[in-house]
């Protein structure tokens, strides 16, 4: 049984789960790296390891370009390098990418249960789009928001309320699991069950015992009894 660490109750059961995308429900690192290498090496930059990219590799092409450049991020044209980044990712969305341990699994056992499911990312909504089409398992995604479907995006809770509303669940009755402080964050403002995908994209100097998630589980079929 799995227990809130918050209320110290079970958990209360899913009506619909929402999902983060990259590192959550997607292991993308290395595709996204390879597009940061790209730039880099264009530049005359070394390229960086997966040891090192993989942590970051939620952050978006920001946080991408901020551990491949350093502080040498400030002679470029920010922009340019972010277009660079996103155009040759666009193009290699899934050569390594594949869905996480336990997904290809427990997406089956939500649709079986008829329990809806959506996706809420800050992934740009065209690139997180493409993906979805191209990957498999993902055909019952009830929902889709990216980072730039509404005015905002995530730690806000405002996406979570709209994707939740949009799938006919009250807040309350929603999962949101992701591996980022702001998605725990958007969750718990949103007022729905928040759950870190342990075995994501958290670096060794992320807190996540200090999220305040409801729960932490290192693979999805972890949370088949909560259901």
């Amino acid at each position: 049984m799995l227990i809130s660490v918050k209320t110290g109750q079970p958990l209360r059961p899913a009506k619909a789960v929402l999902f983060d995308l990259d590192g959550t429900l997607v292991d993308t690192a290395d595709d996204l790296g390879a597009a940061l290498n790209h730039v880099l090496v264009k530049y005359g930059f070394a390229p960086v390891t997966a040891e090192r990219y993989r942590p970051v590799a939620s952050h978006g092409a920001k946080g991408l370009l901020e551990l491949g450049f350093g502080h040498s991020l400030r002679e470029f044209p920010f922009t340019t390098l972010r277009n660079e980044l996103l155009d040759y990712y666009q193009q290699h969305l899934t050569v390594h990418s594949k869905l996480f341990g336990g997904a290809d699994q427990f997406l089956p056992l939500l649709s079986e249960s008829q329990i809806p499911w959506g996706i809420v990312t800050n992934k740009p909504y065209k690139l997180a789009a493409a993906m979805l089409r191209q990957m498999r398992g993902m055909e019952q995604c009830q929902i889709l928001l990216g980072g730039d479907s509404l005015h905002q995006r995530k730690p806000s809770p405002v996406p979570l309320w709209v994707a939740a509303h949009k799938m006919g669940v009250a807040a309350a009755d929603c999962w949101y699991i992701g591996d980022a402080e702001r998605d725990i964050e958007a969750a718990n403002r949103a007022g729905m069950t928040s759950i870190i995908a342990d075995y994501g994209f958290i670096a060794t100097t992320d807190t996540p015992e200090l999220w305040g998630a409801d729960c932490r589980v290192d693979h999805l079929l972890a949370l088949k009894p909560a259901l």
